[in-house]
């Protein structure tokens, strides 16, 4: 009972942006600013990028004691999924309005287009292949195949960098925290093998 309360805490906590965003959306646009359709296009693809990083974050957590973590470690990267297929919405049906010569055209102008288009295909992947039955068809290939979640929150930082015109000052905020991420990851990898004895 406890494990299950937990999980909506969880579930409900990860979709509490997704219902803000919304109804400011398309009930107080105002209150968003200028642009309410720049604003809601950013904000889903930042948390986007951040449940992604939590995503990440949970198996450094699980090895510092926090275990209970990893159980919602797919409800994360599923969220991740989610807030990015928003932002890519929000772009096709907001932003360029289902005008595809405009596509193309932001194709020509807007290089990171490709670079989150790219991203929003490596979260896919990631997504259709995360059930568990898929685990169970997919094997080892199931590892190989989610390793791609590094590709991906690389990706989605570029995407973010790439388009940020008047501060890095952000970039370099999630930048600090892919690195710290990747690099207790590396730091594991060279620790554990320093301590493997070699053979006479």
């Amino acid at each position: 009972m406890k494990n299950k309360i937990l999980w909506w805490v969880v579930f409900l906590t990860a979709a509490a942006p997704s219902v803000y965003l919304s109804i400011m959306f398309f009930f107080f646009p105002r209150l968003l600013g200028v642009d309410p359709v720049e604003v809601y296009l950013q904000q889903n693809g930042l948390w986007a990028l951040r449940f992604l990083l939590v995503t990440l974050a949970c198996s450094p957590l699980r090895r510092l004691g926090m275990k209970t973590v990893v159980r919602y470690r797919r409800m994360l990267g599923l969220y991740s999924f989610f807030y990015g297929t928003l932002h890519l919405t929000t772009y096709v049906a907001g932003w360029i309005e289902f005008d595809w010569s405009l596509f193309i055209e932001d194709l020509y102008r807007r290089p990171f287009i490709y670079v989150g288009m790219f991203t929003w295909v490596c979260l896919f992947v990631l997504a259709a292949t995360s059930p568990r039955w898929m685990v169970r068809r997919l094997r080892k290939n199931w590892v190989v195949i989610h390793k791609g979640v590094f590709i991906a929150v690389c990706a989605a930082w570029l995407h973010l960098w790439m388009q940020s015109r008047a501060s890095a000052a952000e970039p370099l905020v999630y930048l600090t925290i892919i690195l710290i991420l990747l690099g207790e990851r590396v730091f594991r990898r060279f620790y554990k093998s320093s301590l493997v004895k070699p053979r006479s």
